[in-house]
């Protein structure tokens, strides 16, 4: 694996879209000063992500963008790629070469704001994604891949083990350490965990105890509750069939009390027509005893007194009749609001039946 390529576009002082080609082993890049050498090297910085942007010799990512020069128009975003041979799989990526593009592009809401995009192999990544391949491949950002101006004197002048230490990143061998580190960290706090996790177990066991109980009893409960709605549906079916028996009774009763009332009124017109006849008869027997007189007078006074009797007789017949069916008139009457109150009731008791049922169901 090697890096075969820098592709640059408005960084720094590049203006304009620029590839910079390496060949394997050795290469050097030469020139004046200002002619923008160091500004490479921050552009393969810069899409390896370091952790601080004074790294790259600047205050922020947008100081990056090429500002437009003397005469030029400053840029809106810029753009690097590093493109790598892959053909070795140094890189994890299923590809003979790779590409890490990094873009950055100053917000159009806030002038000092921005956005930073990252792609591999065109496809939008991030930038973790980008540590996880250098990783695997032993390239960091912040590590001794890239050796920057003052790094050789500083190298030299620190002690042995500050020495070593660097020996050991460059070898891997501190990215171990940190891993073992993780993983032990990992370790204690998934212990942690288990512990929890056992404590709430306990909890949960004896509450799933109670819960049981509980759930039994809501069982018999709910067994209950049915076996009661039932029971009062059952009550309620004798009930409504008792109220339609006398419902029955009730009609049976006014129709019989009608037909009584029919009979009496019958008989009370014939009463009426006799005694009509026998006040026409008194009239005629008193026109008599006006014309004549004699011994007759007697014999017609006495039949007189009969037949006033007997008006008397069919009088007080006619007043029971009628003191009797008045009485059946208000039986009828009774007989008419209690029917009504029963049907009201009966209504009543199917609707609550329909509900049970409707509950049951």
């Amino acid at each position: 694996m090697y890096l075969k390529a820098v592709e640059l576009e408005n960084f720094k002082s590049f203006g304009r879209k620029t590839r910079i080609e390496f060949k394997k082993g050795f290469n050097a890049i030469s020139g004046p000063n200002g002619s923008g050498k160091s500004n490479i090297g921050d552009a393969i910085l810069f899409v390896l992500g370091p952790k601080s942007s004074k790294t790259l010799r600047a205050q922020k990512l947008t100081d990056l963008i090429f500002n437009g020069g003397k005469k030029g128009r400053p840029a809106r975003h810029c753009r690097v790629s590093l493109i790598f041979d892959n053909t070795d799989r140094m890189i994890p990526w299923d590809a003979d070469e790779v590409v890490l593009t990094r873009y950055v592009k100053v917000s159009d809401s806030d002038p000092e704001g921005y956005n930073s995009y990252f792609y591999i192999n065109g496809e939008r990544a991030r930038l973790q994604d980008f540590v996880d391949l250098l990783t695997h491949a032993r390239i960091s950002a912040d590590g001794y891949n890239i050796v920057k101006q003052g790094d050789v004197t500083r190298i030299v002048e620190m002690g042995s083990v500050e020495r070593r230490r660097i020996l050991e990143e460059v070898a891997g061998i501190t990215r171990f350490d940190q891993e073992i580190a993780k993983a032990e960290a990992r370790r204690r706090e998934t212990e942690e965990n288990m512990r929890q996790v056992e404590t709430l177990l306990n909890e949960l066991e004896s509450r799933l105890a109670t819960l049981a109980e509980d759930r039994e009893t809501a069982l018999r409960y709910l067994s209950l509750q049915e076996s009661l709605r039932k029971a009062e549906a059952q009550l309620l079916y004798k009930r409504i069939k008792k109220m339609r028996n006398e419902l029955e009774g009730y009609v049976r009763n006014a129709e019989e009390t009608e037909r009584a009332i029919e009979e009496l009124n019958r008989k009370a017109g014939e009463l009426q027509v006799k005694y009509e006849a026998l006040r026409k008869r008194l009239r005629e027997i008193e026109d008599r005893m006006a014309a004549e007189t004699g011994g007759e007078v007697a014999s017609i006074s006495r039949q007189i007194d009969e037949m006033r009797i007997r008006e008397a007789e069919i009088k007080i017949r006619i007043e029971g009749l009628q003191d009797e069916r008045e009485s059946l008139v208000r039986q009828i009457r009774e007989e008419e609001r209690r029917r009504k109150e029963v049907s009201s009731g009966l209504k009543k008791l199917v609707r609550r039946l329909r509900e049970i049922a409707e509950e049951l169901e």
